[in-house]
């Protein structure tokens, strides 16, 4: 690497240290959502190997020891990191629902934005979804926003005319639906195209017809 420049992975230009600071520079107590910022820069560039405290004290223009006043070590920051990402996924999932009351139409229009959402944000929805976070329960906050997507998706069935005792049970198989297919997708195992259907959105439609008679 050329001393005094940063190769920014898949942008197909190179960057200065000068400038990359000056994106992601902090002003006035704002460093944790910066270095947040830098985190997912590097993180959609480089990758979770590159990733670190120090690098996004480097982007940030700061110290090497002034990311530890907000983050304890480099999971803590992937916490944080992918806590962002699951506020995202929901707001763009509640977004894209916006105004569809029907039980079925709904959950599809909350499938499709799941699998766009991961395959917009590939590296963040797989660092939402792995295991480089070892124990979430220390994350509480990251916890509780990881379960939104699984929330709406619940209270779209919730609300359905037929209640019974199995809606619980409706609403674990359609969030695992959902995330499975999602993964699936995103990895390059699954091609809906192969299933004679000619875009995700008729995929999905047609998979969700198979739980159609539970969805009303």
């Amino acid at each position: 690497m050329m001393a005094g420049l940063i190769f920014l992975k898949g942008s197909g230009m190179t960057a200065t240290v000068e400038g990359f600071q000056k994106k992601f520079s902090y002003h006035h107590g704002d460093l944790r959502e910066c270095l947040i910022a830098a985190g997912l820069h590097i993180l959609e560039t480089e990758g979770t190997s590159k990733l670190s405290l120090r690098a996004t004290a480097r982007a940030t223009g700061v110290s090497q020891a002034a990311p530890y006043s907000h983050f304890a070590d480099k999971e803590a920051l992937l916490a944080a990191i992918a806590e962002t990402g699951f506020q995202r996924l929901a707001l763009q999932m509640a977004e894209d629902a916006t105004g569809v009351r029907d039980a079925r139409a709904r959950i599809e229009k909350l499938i499709l934005s799941y699998i766009r959402f991961a395959r917009d944000n590939t590296a963040l929805f797989q660092l939402m979804s792995g295991h480089d976070i070892a124990d979430i329960k220390k994350y509480p906050t990251l916890g509780m926003t990881a379960g939104k997507s699984y929330a709406l998706i619940s209270a779209a069935l919730t609300a359905r005319t037929s209640q019974d005792v199995e809606t619980p049970f409706l609403t674990v198989a359609i969030w695992s639906l959902c995330h499975g297919l999602t993964g699936l997708i995103i990895d390059g195992r699954l091609n809906p195209a192969t299933f004679g259907t000619e875009d995700i959105e008729a995929f999905v439609s047609k998979t969700i017809g198979v739980f159609a008679p539970q969805l009303v």
